[in-house]
């Protein structure tokens, strides 16, 4: 098996700017591709922990997908996402995410 590799030489700054555009683009459409799958899998996990409790962690009062966890982290801090008004509130957003109440 060969790999070839080609040189063009230097890449032009448009060249360039396109080839990000069409990379930022793709991962942009695939998240969106992908959000549904995040949210079933959160959903599943919520329905597995109702009625259950952890030893040492308690009930489970949200589940959401990773991604969403950490950007709201990033957004509004950690204080901010673990307060009992937070947590109310997404209880009554996004019930199906909420496996067991506050």
């Amino acid at each position: 098996m060969s790999l070839e590799v080609y040189n063009k030489g230097q890449l032009s700054d448009e060249e360039i700017d396109r080839a990000l555009m069409q990379e930022i683009q793709a991962s942009l459409h695939e998240e969106k591709h992908t959000e549904k799958d995040r949210y079933d899998e959160a959903r599943k996990d919520a329905r597995s922990n109702v009625g259950k409790e952890h030893p040492l962690l308690g009930r489970c009062v949200a589940t959401m997908p990773p991604r969403e966890y950490f950007r709201l982290i990033k957004k509004y801090g950690h204080a901010e996402v673990h307060s009992k008004e937070f947590l109310k509130y997404f209880q009554n957003k996004f019930s199906d995410l909420s496996p067991n109440k506050i």
